[in-house]
């Protein structure tokens, strides 16, 4: 595999409504852990359950356009937007054509991903 190619994101949110939060969160992880091209898919809850990450790696720009295009998004994604908010999101790697605005973003634009220095 071409490391140079890998793109990884993180992003902040906020939870909303716990119980519908987790069971989303359950079928993501179902979901993308099968999709070929996903390298990880980790959430992360903090201790009063209030804020969350998702860290998420895929081996290629072409993944994530399958992951941005598959059940998480389509079948999962109302869900999430009904039990939290994404507050914030950094991508690193070239997601091409990705950066240049919100069409794949969880509802706004966060701006222009950071490059890799060690490739």
């Amino acid at each position: 595999m071409d490391k140079s190619k890998e793109i990884r994101f993180v992003l902040q949110i906020t939870v909303k409504n716990m119980e519908t939060f987790r069971g989303a969160v359950e079928r993501a992880v179902e979901i993308s852990n099968a999709e070929p091209g996903t390298l990880i898919y980790d959430w992360y809850i903090n201790e009063d359950e209030s804020t969350a990450r998702l860290y998420e790696a895929y081996e290629s720009i072409e993944a994530v356009t399958a992951h941005a295009g598959g059940a998480v998004f389509t079948e999962i994604g109302p869900i999430f937007m009904e039990s939290c908010s994404f507050d914030h999101m950094d991508a690193f790697g070239d997601v091409g054509r990705l950066a240049d605005g919100p069409g794949f973003w969880p509802s706004k634009f966060w701006g222009r991903p950071y490059a890799g220095l060690n490739r």
